[in-house]
């Protein structure tokens, strides 16, 4: 799911399915059949040893949430990074996003740089065929790769799925790594300069071209934090200024400073 490319995005190990068998390993160690058993309530099926296969994949070797110990699987990372689905997103957006050859995150910096195309692109399977054609490294990119890409991509906060889109707007993305990563470079609710901002958002956010006019996405997604009052943008004079995705009528379409505040950061 999460590495190099052509490496499969089918919709199978979905997110939610993902974080239910980690949970039950946190409880306790399991074997495989075991694991298996507990994630089907007991009636195994073949295409619920599909979806299991698939989810513990993701759960092993995508995310280095399990690993095997003396036959029974194990968690390999602090229980704390399971004690909710939003702790286990922050944890598991490390490692999604950490491998920037992945067909995860080819297509989804492709799909942020679609900005209002997307919504001309009226399928996945169009959005599919079209990324294929554009980034030489998705050449063997499928619908079926792009339905299981959404949920993930949804699950990590960069929009709202409708429909046969996923409505662009990364503020649960961007919130994350206010929450967690922000502080170790820069401090709580004190203004910060564009200027230093922008390499550093380019480097925690892979997926996204920073480069020229901001995506839709991470432009959306500011907005929305400032609405919200967990940041605050200013355009101050006579300084260097970031140019967001334009919207008529928005009040805050470039920004010199960014605030972060502490109290916006759970």
């Amino acid at each position: 799911m999460f590495q190099k490319a052509p490496d499969s995005m089918i919709p199978d190990p979905t997110p939610e399915r993902v974080f239910a068998l980690c949970r039950l390993i946190a409880r306790r160690s399991m074997s495989r059949d075991e694991l298996r058993n507990a994630m089907s309530l007991g009636k195994a099926s073949s295409s619920s040893y599909s979806e299991f296969q698939s989810a513990l994949s993701v759960a092993a070797e995508d995310l280095g949430v399990l690993h095997y110990a003396d036959d029974k699987l194990v968690l390999a990372i602090a229980p704390e990074h399971l004690a909710s689905p939003t702790a286990f997103r922050r944890y598991a957006g490390t490692r999604a996003f950490r491998n920037k050859d992945s067909s995860f995150v080819l297509f989804t910096r492709w799909y942020l740089a679609q900005n209002e195309r997307v919504f001309a692109l009226d399928s996945w399977e169009v959005k599919a065929k079209t990324a294929a054609q554009e980034v030489p490294a998705l050449a063997g990119l499928r619908e079926n790769d792009a339905l299981g890409w959404r949920f993930w991509a949804a699950f990590f906060g960069l929009g709202y799925l409708s429909g046969a889109s996923l409505i662009p707007n990364a503020n649960i993305r961007l919130a994350d790594l206010f929450a967690t990563a922000f502080p170790e470079s820069f401090p709580y609710d004190e203004p910060v300069q564009a200027a230093d901002f922008m390499p550093w958002l380019a480097e925690k956010m892979p997926e996204a071209d920073l480069n020229g006019v901001w995506p839709m996405a991470v432009s959306a997604g500011l907005r929305t934090l400032d609405e919200l009052g967990r940041i605050r943008l200013e355009a101050r004079r006579d300084t260097h200024r970031i140019s967001l995705f334009f919207v008529d009528g928005e009040p805050v379409n470039e920004f010199s400073h960014i605030t972060v505040r502490e109290e916006g950061c759970p």
